[in-house]
C-alpha cells in the first residue's frame, strides 16, 4: 500500500512550522505559565496522527476490497446469466427440432416451447441479481425435466401411431388385393354374363322372304300380283335362354326407304326400332318355325328390293334377306 496513508500531508507541514518556529516563538497557551504546561503533548499528537493514518489506510483498503469484489460478483452474475440463457436456448432447439420432425406434435409441446421463449425475453431485459438468477436456474432445471417427459411422451405417442399406421397400411394392402380380386371376379362374372347372354341369345336360321297371293298364298314375283308378304325363319334351340313367352320383331323397308306393317317403336335399354310387326312366339328351349305376314298398302307392292330385318327382343338384329319384286 502508499505511504500516504501514513501521514497525512497537512498534518506534516503543521509540524515542521511548529518544529521551525522554535519554543521562544511560541504564544502563551491561554495565560499559563510556561512552566506550569504540560509535557509530552507532541508525542500524543503523534500518536494520534499514527492512528488516523492507520484508520484512513484500513479505509482505503477496504473500499478497494468491496469495490473488487462487487466487480467480481457482476463478473460471475454475467457469466451465470450467458450460462442460463444458453441452456434455454438448447432447450428451445430441442423443442423446435422435435415441432419441425413431427408436423401432428402435440399442442402441450408447443405451449412448453412459447414458455421458454417468454424466460428468454425476461432474461435478456432484466438485471439479474443472485436471488433471480437462482431462481431462472430453478425454471431452466424444471423445463430441462419437463422437456424430457414430454419427448417421451411424444416419442410414445408416435411409436403408437406408427404402429397404427403400419397396421392401417397393412390392412389397407389387403383391402386393396381384397378390392382387385373382387374387381377380378367382377370382370369374371361380366365375362361371364355376357357368354351367357351371348349364349343364352336366340339365334335364327332359314330366313325367307317372298310375295305371295290368293287365299292359298302362292308365290310369287310380281308385286302387282301379291297381295301380302310372308317372312319365314327358325327358331335355334337353345338349353340356356329364357323360355316362355318372347318376342321377335321384323321391319320390312319398300324400295323408297317406308317401314311397312304398322311401324311402331319398341325400346331395349338405349336401343329404339321401328318395326313392321312384332311375332309373338311360346319358346321352350326347342327349335320352333315361325312365319308372319305383312298386308299390301294401297293398289300394288312397288317394284324393286325390299330389305327385311329381324330383332330380338333385346334388339339384337339376329337376321337379314332382301327380297325383290318385278
Amino acid at each position: 500500500m502508499s505511504n500516504n496513508y501514513d501521514k497525512p500531508l497537512f498534518l506534516e507541514q503543521a509540524n515542521n512550522s511548529l518544529t521551525e518556529r522554535g519554543s521562544d516563538h511560541s504564544l502563551p497557551a491561554y495565560g499559563i505559565p510556561e512552566d506550569d504546561k504540560p509535557r509530552g503533548g507532541g508525542v500524543l499528537s503523534k500518536i494520534l496522527i499514527a492512528i488516523l493514518a492507520i484508520a484512513t489506510s484500513g479505509l482505503g483498503y477496504y473500499t478497494y476490497s468491496l469495490n473488487k469484489d462487487r466487480q467480481i460478483t457482476e463478473n460471475e452474475l454475467t457469466t451465470q446469466k450467458k450460462q442460463v440463457m444458453s441452456d434455454l436456448e438448447l432447450l428451445r432447439d430441442s423443442y423446435d427440432k422435435v415441432v419441425i420432425e413431427n408436423k401432428d406434435v402435440k399442442e402441450d409441446l408447443l405451449q412448453a416451447r412459447n414458455k421458454i421463449d417468454q424466460y428468454i425475453d425476461s432474461l435478456q431485459n432484466m438485471k439479474v441479481s443472485i436471488s433471480s438468477l437462482a431462481r431462472f436456474k430453478s425454471q431452466a432445471f424444471a423445463l430441462a425435466k419437463e422437456r424430457d417427459l414430454l419427448i417421451r411422451k411424444n416419442d410414445s405417442l408416435m411409436r403408437a401411431n406408427s404402429a397404427i399406421k403400419k397396421d392401417l397400411d397393412s390392412m389397407s394392402v389387403k383391402l386393396d388385393l381384397a378390392s382387385a380380386k373382387v374387381d377380378s371376379l367382377a370382370r369374371q362374372t361380366n365375362q361371364l354374363k355376357k357368354v351367357v347372354e351371348t349364349g343364352s341369345a336366340l339365334q335364327i336360321s332359314k330366313l325367307i322372304a317372298e310375295a305371295v297371293k290368293g287365299s292359298k298364298n302362292k308365290t310369287t314375283d310380281r308385286g302387282r300380283a301379291a297381295n301380302k308378304l310372308k317372312i319365314c325363319f327358325t327358331v335355334g334351340a337353345n338349353k340356356i335362354a329364357k323360355s316362355g313367352s318372347r318376342y321377335f320383331y321384323i321391319q320390312v323397308t319398300n324400295p323408297s326407304g317406308n317401314i311397312l306393317g304398322s311401324n311402331e317403336s319398341f325400346s331395349a335399354g338405349e336401343e329404339k326400332v321401328n318395326y313392321s310387326i312384332a311375332t309373338h312366339f311360346i319358346y321352350d328351349n326347342k327349335s320352333v318355325d315361325i312365319c308372319d305376314f305383312i298386308a299390301k298398302v294401297g293398289k300394288e307392292f312397288e317394284k324393286g328390293t325390299y330389305k327385311i330385318t329381324v330383332y330380338d327382343d333385346k334388339l339384337n338384329q339376329v337376321g337379314t334377306t332382301d327380297l325383290l319384286l318385278k
